[in-house]
């Protein structure tokens, strides 16, 4: 499945599979600043006692919990909460999650991080109750959270701040295990692990600023990549971000513009990254070598009527069975 969330307050399921919409969920106060799902009660389809959960935060700070029936019943709202009237920077499902509970991990701009628990069964229903919390300690200045990624064992969370720092959470003795400096110090935006957990993908979507490869085991920068050349701007031959020009090789060059998702492939062996204008797909242990660039005609010669405006194609990318796919932001 995929689900999309746009500034319209709308998150719509997809079954990528089927090639249909299962559901558009009641829309939410604001609009979407985080949206995830993930299957609950087992992975196959046809189980009766299965559903697909999805969490929807805003920019109000409003959490929403729905569920969508195996079934294909209309999808029913469990519950929602105004978390801290803090817009939501990241809102995940954690794979603990069970026919019992569902939990998430949910990080405010206001630099709270929280696992918050919705109970299927035994207990009160109905309410989104927070089992702990994460803060850190000893910091004169609260932290600005502006991006956040659960690790896929569920045991570590990253969360990226506007000073370019991301700190690296361990949820299960809930302190801070390490801090990531980024080089250009932009805030951070965009966060990705790795599926077999070992790396981890940071970025911003301000103008002309790179991305990130970190190992997650030594805490250590590995690579770092330009996404529209050495100079981030394409290589200086007067492009604006988002534009098509060539190099000083007279190859054609692909720019991209401002980085809005970082996505590894199930195997860690590529690293997708979307922009304003597309996305590229790299090799994880040789970034300079760009296996392809995927392109939406429609951005194709269009120029952004200020430099600073977004572009058409500025939302995320996810990688299926057999490559990416670019989610545009409704």
């Amino acid at each position: 499945y995929v689900v999309s969330g746009g500034r319209d307050g709308q998150a719509v399921v997809y079954d990528v599979g089927r090639g249909v919409v299962l559901a558009s969920l009641a829309k939410c106060p604001g609009l979407i600043s985080s949206v995830a799902g993930a299957v609950i009660g087992g992975k196959d389809d046809d189980n009766a006692s299965s559903f697909v959960a999805v969490v929807t935060g805003s920019d109000e700070g409003t959490i929403r919990l729905h569920s969508l029936p195996s079934g294909r019943d209309e999808p029913a709202l469990l519950a929602e909460r105004n978390f801290d009237s803090s817009p939501v920077v990241s809102a995940v499902i954690h794979p603990s999650s069970d026919d019992q509970a569902v939990r998430m991990i949910v990080a405010t701009r206001n630099g709270k991080i929280a696992l918050v628990k919705y109970r299927l069964a035994g207990g009160e229903r109905g309410a989104l109750e927070t089992v702990f919390e994460l803060t850190r300690q000893g910091k004169e200045k609260e932290d600005v959270y502006t991006a956040g990624a659960l690790h896929p064992d569920g045991l570590i969370y990253a969360a990226g701040t506007d000073e370019g720092t991301i700190l690296i959470w361990d949820l299960k003795t809930k302190a801070l295990a390490g801090t990531l400096e980024s080089d250009d110090q932009q805030s951070i935006d965009c966060i990705a692990f790795s599926e077999n957990g070992y790396h981890v993908a940071t970025s911003s979507s301000a103008p002309s600023t790179a991305i990130q490869i970190w190992d997650l085991r030594k805490l250590q920068s590995i690579a770092t990549i330009h996404p529209n050349g050495s100079d981030g701007n394409g290589d200086g031959d007067g492009k604006e971000d988002g534009q098509s020009g060539d190099d000083a090789n007279g190859n054609t060059r692909v720019d991209i513009g401002r980085i809005s998702s970082v996505a590894f492939d199930p195997s860690g062996v590529f690293l997708a990254y979307s922009g304003e204008g597309g996305t590229k797909v790299c090799m994880v242990k040789n970034v300079e070598d760009v296996v392809c660039a995927l392109i939406p005609s429609k951005t194709k010669g269009r120029k952004s009527k200020k430099k600073d405006e977004a572009g058409p194609f500025r939302g995320g990318v996810v990688w299926g069975g057999v490559g990416t796919a670019g989610a545009e932001e409704k």
